[in-house]
């Protein structure tokens, strides 16, 4: 094979490694770390995402639970953080490109 051809199949496995990685790995850390961050501000602190020590990993899978703590203050479980985060970042987008719509 030539140089050229191999340069090309190195740079396509990287970008199809690098767009792997983004929405398995880096996707679910934001919506998730957003969910932890907005929901805590704007139900100011009622409500909150725990991610409990036997947990390696945030995923898009996981045990899906809603539950009470002793102060009153309702804990969603990280899947449910990451499903949570998703849907602000839905609505955000969807906000941007309705308003941008509407400006033109």
């Amino acid at each position: 094979m030539d140089i050229i051809a191999l340069l090309f199949l190195s740079i396509l496995e990287l970008v199809v490694w690098l767009l792997w990685w983004a929405i398995f790995d880096a996707l679910p850390a934001i919506f998730y770390f957003t969910a932890l961050a907005l929901l805590f501000a704007v139900t100011l602190g009622k409500v909150t995402v725990e991610f409990p020590k036997v947990m390696t990993s945030i995923s898009w899978t996981g045990f899906l639970q809603i539950t009470r703590s002793a102060e009153g203050r309702v804990i969603l479980s990280p899947a449910l953080g990451v499903v949570t985060g998703f849907v602000i970042w839905a609505i955000v987008v969807s906000a941007a490109i309705i308003a941008y719509s509407y400006r033109s």
